[in-house]
């Protein structure tokens, strides 16, 4: 539903905006074409203006126009303004008008000595500087012979100065004729055409992306939400599965914890006994027995604790100069079965600058990872390579291997790749998920290799010159050596 809404909104977005363009564009073109009418019609004036101030004005300073103008003075009139007035053609009709409304002058003779007193106002207010133009009524009476010069006039009244500084002794009335007018408006309102089109597209063009863009917004929201959804439904499931294995923990540790003790009471009922007691080599042998059940049981303990301060950072690291090869080998002698089967690699006498405690307890985890998943009597071999960078140590195993689908789910807390209450290992799930928390805090790394049914190497990566943090962790400054 959301896919078949998300187009409809955008076509409908599209329609809209395209609608509003053209509603926007139709508006502002109308206003372009008055403005650009209202300049022409200006320039037309000023023309008109410029006519009666430069050509008129000097050619007829030295004719009479108090009285309509007859005769020799007409003709020489007439003359002028036929020659340099109406002869570009823009200006169709020229009249002089006095200031009582009396025309003077016309290029139409029947005109000459007319009288409109109804012109009389006007004509004493352009006299006064107040310029008047228009298109003309050619339905009035004094336009009844400008009917036939042009469809559409335009006129302008100038007062006309025949002397420079003089009041105005009449006013020049010109009719143009509107098309040069015309003329000019189309040219305008064919480049406003343009550009507006261009604009309309332009903005139509930068409008569509934005709806695109907010289409693509809305998908990716709405997968957004999927992938929320979908992460709660795994969080479901993760806290499904961590319930389980919190069940599969304390089964594991009740067994761990119990197994060991019913060996050491075992051994010490055995010992209480007279006729078993007194034997040395017996004693001896359950003496080591409870001992061994002892350290397992030691071990046990120390990697709940370790994952408890693990969780909540409170355990401090203490950097000093560490002997690797001795830790090894006290690890090894610490791990029942592991002196017969760990052989040790390490070059002796070259100290790495590390956490003593975190190191040994990383070495003995996975140490006994390597003894109780290989088989009885596998080698097992710890090496290292010691830097001036740091250390990279690992322990290589015969054992069964691990799938590549389970090798980073091997770290997670209380994993076991055997959960049954049958199974064959023992443990809790706590050693390789304690072991990478340990090596986070020194900085470093934990990687596997492993191929099933060939066995796995377990590498250990941590750099020297790190810095504590604030909860007593350490960050890396310096790449790890290469193996």
């Amino acid at each position: 539903m959301a896919g078949t809404r998300e187009p409809r909104l955008v076509l409908r977005f599209a329609v809209a905006s395209l609608a509003a363009c053209v509603l926007v564009g139709a508006g502002a073109f109308f206003l372009m074409v008055r403005h650009a009418r209202e300049r022409a019609e200006i320039n037309g004036a000023r023309h008109a203006m410029f006519v009666t101030q430069s050509v008129l004005a000097p050619a007829l300073a030295d004719l009479d126009l108090s009285t309509p103008l007859t005769g020799s003075s007409y003709a020489l009139a007439d003359d002028i303004v036929h020659d340099l007035v109406l002869s570009d053609g823009q200006t169709v009709r020229v009249k002089i008008w006095r200031l009582d409304g009396t025309i003077v002058y016309s290029d139409e003779p029947e005109l000459v000595g007319m009288r409109f007193a109804e012109e009389e106002s006007e004509l004493e207010e352009v006299a006064e500087g107040h310029i008047e133009a228009g298109v003309s009524d050619l339905a009035a009476e004094e336009n009844v012979l400008e009917r036939e010069l042009a469809d559409k006039l335009f006129f302008t009244y100038a007062p006309l100065r025949t002397g420079p500084g003089e009041e105005p002794s009449a006013v020049a009335e010109l009719y143009q004729d509107y098309a040069f007018i015309q003329d000019e408006i189309d040219e305008v309102v064919r480049r406003i055409a343009i550009i507006v089109a261009l604009a309309l597209a332009l903005l139509y063009g930068l409008l569509l992306p934005i709806a695109l863009k907010a289409s693509k917004e809305l998908r990716r929201r709405n997968e957004r939400l999927n992938e929320l959804l979908q992460r709660e439904q795994e969080t479901v499931a993760e806290l499904r599965d961590l319930h389980q294995k919190k069940d599969d923990f304390v089964a594991a540790a009740s067994h761990e914890l119990r197994t060991p003790l019913t060996s050491i009471i075992g051994s010490l009922a055995t010992l209480r006994n007279p006729s078993l007691g007194g034997d040395p080599a017996v004693r001896a042998e359950f003496i080591d027995a409870a001992e061994g059940q002892t350290r397992r049981l030691m071990r046990l303990i120390t990697n709940l604790l370790s994952a408890a301060h693990l969780e909540d950072g409170k355990r401090p690291l203490t950097i000093e100069r560490v002997d690797l090869a001795a830790v090894t080998r006290a690890v090894v002698a610490e791990v029942p079965g592991a002196a017969t089967r760990v052989t040790i690699d390490i070059p002796p006498g070259r100290p790495v600058e590390t956490d003593r405690g975190r190191i040994g307890e990383i070495l003995l985890n996975l140490i006994d990872n390597a003894l109780k998943y290989s088989p009885a009597g596998s080698p097992i071999e710890v090496g290292a390579v010691i830097g001036p960078e740091g250390f990279r140590v690992w322990v290589t195993d015969r054992g069964v291997g691990i799938d590549p689908d389970h090798q980073e789910a091997i770290f997670e807390r209380f994993h076991q790749l055997d959960q049954s209450a049958t199974r064959r290992v023992g443990g809790v799930g706590l050693g390789l998920h304690l072991s990478r928390g340990l090596v986070d805090d020194l900085g470093g790394r934990i990687e596997v290799t492993s191929h099933p049914g060939q066995g796995s190497t377990f590498t250990v990566v941590v750099p020297t010159g790190v810095a504590p943090h604030a909860d007593g962790r350490r960050e890396r400054h310096a790449t790890a050596p290469a193996g």
